[in-house]
């Protein structure tokens, strides 16, 4: 019960990111209902007979009292079980009224993991072996030190990403959220292939020359505008250049067509 909310919960934890207060009241509720679903009526049958105070006279009122106490607790199971739309609806609520704030929040932890793992790609590969680490320089070495870390630090931010775009039902390409730059709708495809190919994502995009930067929705879909529009620009010079060669080819072609018929 409840357990989306407990791992978001876990997941910005993990990062040190305190969610909304709307959020951590939602998880307030959530938790009491779930301590109210835990009926103590056995264990404290089981100390009572070990300490002495049931006894022959009054074990069948306090079976009586444990019965009750077991049957209430299985209808607030189910009853618990009623709040969780409501709960998890303010939960999420709050995560996309938020959104913007949790990006930057995650941020600094993103830059420090990113900035290891941009010097790697400078470098080396995500598969290169202690010999192609060793023979690209001392900066390459403290890089690689430093890279499993960094690459453990930067999943936890890729999944509180994931969490938010979920909230803001954020349809993005997830490679979307972590490059940037002005690019052409050709490199945004390389990128996504480089991001979803095999090793780690954000490594690969280093590797092929991609700026890494935590992005919000505004800024991802600003990178998929900028790329159609700067692609759209090219498309369109290079249609007036073949058309303005195609004039001069024509022009050429009757002026020698007209010395010919003389």
């Amino acid at each position: 019960m409840f357990a989306e909310i407990r791992r978001i919960d876990r997941t910005f934890a993990a990062l040190h990111i305190d969610l909304p207060k709307e959020c951590q009241d939602a998880s307030a509720l959530a938790n009491a209902a779930l301590a109210a679903t835990n009926s103590p009526a056995i264990q404290d049958l089981h100390e009572g007979i070990l300490s002495g105070t049931i006894t022959p006279k009054n074990i069948g009122a306090k079976l009586t009292d444990s019965a009750i106490s077991i049957m209430a607790a299985e209808r607030i199971i189910t009853a618990a079980e009623g709040t969780q739309s409501a709960i998890n609806q303010l939960y999420f609520q709050a995560l996309k009224a938020n959104a913007d704030k949790l990006v930057a929040a995650l941020r600094p932890a993103f830059d420090e993991a990113a900035g290891v793992i941009q010097t790697a790609g400078k470098h080396f590969a995500a598969d290169a072996n202690e010999r192609d680490i060793l023979n690209a320089g001392m900066e390459a070495v403290n890089a690689w030190h430093n890279l499993a870390s960094a690459k453990t630090t930067a999943m936890q931010i890729i999944n509180a990403r994931a969490v938010i775009a979920d909230a803001e039902r954020d349809h993005s390409p997830a490679y979307l959220h972590y490059i940037t730059g002005t690019h052409t709708q050709a490199q945004l495809w390389q990128a996504e292939a480089e991001y979803s190919g095999v090793g780690h994502g954000l490594h690969n995009l280093a590797r092929a020359g991609f700026t890494l930067r935590l992005n919000t929705k505004a800024e991802a879909q600003k990178l998929a505008e900028t790329a159609r529009t700067k692609t759209e620009q090219q498309q369109a010079q290079a249609e007036a250049a073949r058309i303005a060669e195609s004039k001069r080819d024509s022009s050429l072609a009757f002026e020698l067509a007209a010395r010919a018929a003389q």
